[in-house]
């Protein structure tokens, strides 16, 4: 008992101080970059070593972590990257709920849902529970760490109140300000920051590392299944033939005025083509994602004994489904017009590719969940949402937007000159290299925008590397399409040679 019960919580703890104090290193410093997927790879390797009998199986996600975390150091786009920390995070929650015996492909989506909640909790909690539980502090007397306690203890009651008092009583007095900077010459608010990053980040490792190694404590993996209240065709006819019905009328309404030409658009509405379409893309797409949600919790509430409910919900849905699909249809080609006139954007492309992925999870419902195999459907919601993720990493949205608005320019169209430059990193290089075709006016407003950008001025830091910041930097200071014809640039290749 002494031995592993003790142990395992002391490194479980000894590993996350290590990981807070790397983790206060690396990520203190932004804009987040090379530095995330090294943190990450440690994190892997830790929770392999912390705990390597209950990580069968688990290595692939943890590779995914870690490429979503790497993604950070690929792409610069502040959008895309929360997107990649939130796939880094779902994928270690995968681990967690695996590790804990869940069958990720055949789970449904309450135990990925529990799961998550679950993981979450004990992240935030397992520290606790850590020390004032799990080690046995009298049984590991011998251990040298234990025997310091009193002084960790002490230690850790004084740092907070020399940090908080040190802090006020430099404010209030000057001279005590002073004699404490000749003697320490500390800057207690850089050191507060540290401990904090540092004691937070170590906090959740412990937590989340505790959840991977004492799996017979998980709470989601034993809680059962919510109870259906098994209710007839006719309570959920009604509802679904409701919203089939409104899908209806709002088809019909489509098909008549948005594939029916501008000039009807025109005479009925008094409204440009463009117009109309502007007007409703994130309302369909928004309605189409609403429906999911929909279709699981009437799946849930009927009464499936009855292969006639079966049958008659599957046939409802089937037809529901396909109208939205053609909702869908609707909203691409909102888009497209909508592209075609104003131009693109993060806000369109992204909402683009989310439509894309609903249309997925729609086609997806009705393989698994209409055919009865609702436990399949949550496993392939989660992947395919991770797969858009990367494909959007492969992808360079800030590229294809800077040569869809760019390429729209050389046909004559608008070009909206500050948001092309602010696009960032990513579309640099494409924005560079199409220098020539830009008014001379043009190219002097995208090269000053770009200069005053914080990826174009930062000075160097391996732990904020990132390899789209490097070669935008790297062309912006070489290319001479920067410089010819924009007058006086000086100042912006100060800026830039000093990056």
């Amino acid at each position: 008992m002494t031995c592993e019960h003790t142990r395992s919580p002391l490194r479980i703890l000894l590993v996350a101080g290590l990981l807070g104090a790397m983790g206060d290193a690396l990520l203190h410093t932004t804009p987040w970059g090379l530095n995330v997927g090294l943190w990450a790879a440690a994190v892997g390797t830790a929770s392999r070593m912390t705990s390597p009998a209950s990580q069968k199986g688990t290595g692939p996600w943890l590779m995914a972590a870690w490429a979503f975390a790497a993604f950070m150091a690929w792409r610069a786009s502040a959008f895309l990257n929360f997107w990649n920390f939130l796939a880094a995070v779902t994928c270690l929650t995968l681990v967690a709920l695996q590790t804990h015996q869940v069958r990720l492909p055949a789970a449904t989506i309450f135990r990925y849902l529990s799961g998550a909640l679950d993981t979450a909790w004990s992240a935030a909690v397992g520290s606790l529970l850590l020390v004032f539980g799990d080690v046995k502090w009298d049984s590991a007397a011998r251990n040298p760490l234990t025997r310091s306690r009193p002084v960790l203890v002490g230690v850790a009651l004084a740092t907070p109140l020399v940090l908080v008092f040190g802090t006020l009583l430099t404010a209030a007095d000057p001279v005590f300000a002073n004699t404490v900077a000749s003697v320490f010459d500390w800057n207690f608010a850089s050191i507060t920051s540290h401990v904090f990053v540092g004691c937070g980040i170590a906090w959740l490792v412990a937590g989340y590392l505790r959840y991977l190694v004492f799996t017979h404590q998980s709470f989601a993996a034993s809680l059962p299944e919510p109870k259906s209240p098994a209710l007839g065709m006719v309570e959920i006819g009604i509802a679904l033939g409701t919203t089939t019905l409104i899908f209806t009328i709002f088809v019909t309404i489509q098909i008549q005025y948005l594939f029916g030409g501008e000039q009807l658009v025109q005479d009925s509405l008094g409204l440009s083509y463009a117009e109309y379409a502007r007007r409703g893309f994130f309302e369909t797409v928004t309605a189409a994602a609403l429906i999911v949600p929909v279709l699981l919790v009437a799946d849930w509430m009927l009464d499936t004994s009855s292969h006639k409910n079966r049958q008659s919900f599957a046939a409802l849905a089937t037809v529901l489904l396909l109208l939205i699909a053609v909702v869908l249809l609707s909203a691409l080609k909102r888009m497209q017009l909508y592209v075609e006139v104003y131009g693109l954007t993060e806000d369109r492309l992204y909402a683009t590719a989310f439509l894309v992925w609903i249309a997925f999870v729609l086609a997806w419902l009705a393989i698994t969940v209409l055919r009865g195999r609702y436990h399949r459907f949550a496993y392939g919601t989660v992947v395919s949402g991770l797969l858009v993720v990367a494909a959007l990493n492969i992808l360079n949205p800030a590229a294809v937007i800077a040569r869809t608005n760019l390429g729209r320019a050389q046909s004559g169209h608008s070009l909206d000159v500050p948001h092309l430059a602010m696009l960032g990193a990513d579309a640099a290089p494409t924005i560079l290299s199409r220098f020539p075709i830009l008014t001379e006016a043009d190219r002097c407003t995208v090269a000053a925008v770009m200069a005053e950008q914080r990826w174009a001025s930062q000075r160097a830091d391996w732990r904020t590397w990132n390899l789209a910041r490097h070669r935008a930097r790297r062309m912006l200071r070489d290319s001479e399409g920067v410089n010819h014809g924009c007058g006086d640039l000086q100042t912006a290749d100060r800026v830039t040679n000093g990056g």
